[in-house]
């Protein structure tokens, strides 16, 4: 009875699900009694994010970053950390509702950018100041939408980072759900308005994410999970 996982390519990982699964914590952020996961799925939960070597290298490079804002701006005007460091207080002051619809608003006006054309890497997960910077794709939307809401002082079991498979246009995606006392919502880069889970059905989760750690989605996958590799990395959906 085990969750087995190991690296490998796009998001730096293949999921290998056990025949049987074993007894893991209960998601953090799931309402007692509360037996559905997202999208209909069932969770597993593990406190273990060390295999997420993306998601693990973007947070050190933006907590280096936040030492050393020199480092991405030798001069202060203009720095997208100072844009990053306004956008984050006026959060603060919303009500929650509206704190997560102004954050989908303001970033999903950045533009659309591959990680291929910005990084030549298409594994590149981006920080928010690298985000702010440069545009990015699916996964640097979700990215800092959950970093905004996180340090605007939502808690961490109301946010997490979904990968997901976009069955309308074949190609895998990222977005970030936040647990509003209604129920989960998510923020996308494709559907433009803040739209509750429930009313969405073009996407079947693989995992989702946050820094207490990370939860698989059974229904989506039942005996393994091959994250498929495009030169190396997924294949998001871009519009």
């Amino acid at each position: 009875m085990q969750l087995q996982v190991r690296r490998l390519g796009l998001l730096g990982i293949i999921l290998v699900v056990g025949a049987a699964l074993g007894a893991c914590a209960a998601p953090t952020s799931a309402r007692a009694g509360d037996d559905a996961g997202l999208f209909g799925t069932r969770e597993v939960y593990s406190a273990d994010i060390t295999p997420f070597d993306k998601w693990n290298k973007m947070e050190a490079r933006y907590e280096q970053q936040r030492r050393a804002p020199q480092d991405l701006c030798p001069t202060a005007e203009g720095c997208v950390t100072a844009r990053w460091d306004a956008l984050v207080p006026e959060l603060r002051q919303l009500p929650v509702s509206e704190r997560v619809e102004r954050v989908n608003q303001v970033l999903n006006q950045l533009p659309y950018v591959t990680s291929v054309a910005n990084w030549q890497d298409p594994n590149h997960w981006e920080t928010p100041y690298e985000f702010l910077a440069r545009g990015g794709q699916c996964q640097d939307y979700a990215i800092a939408k959950f970093m905004a809401l996180k340090e605007s002082g939502m808690s961490e079991q109301q946010l997490r980072v979904v990968v997901v498979h976009d069955k309308q246009v074949g190609l895998d995606h990222a977005i970030t759900v936040v647990y509003e006392a209604e129920g989960p919502v998510l923020l996308d880069n494709q559907i433009r308005s803040v739209t509750p889970v429930a009313a969405v059905a073009r996407y079947a989760p693989y995992y989702s994410i946050n820094d207490t750690g990370w939860w698989m989605h059974v229904k989506a996958v039942t005996a393994s999970i091959h994250l498929a590799a495009n030169n190396g990395g997924f294949q998001f959906a871009r519009n």
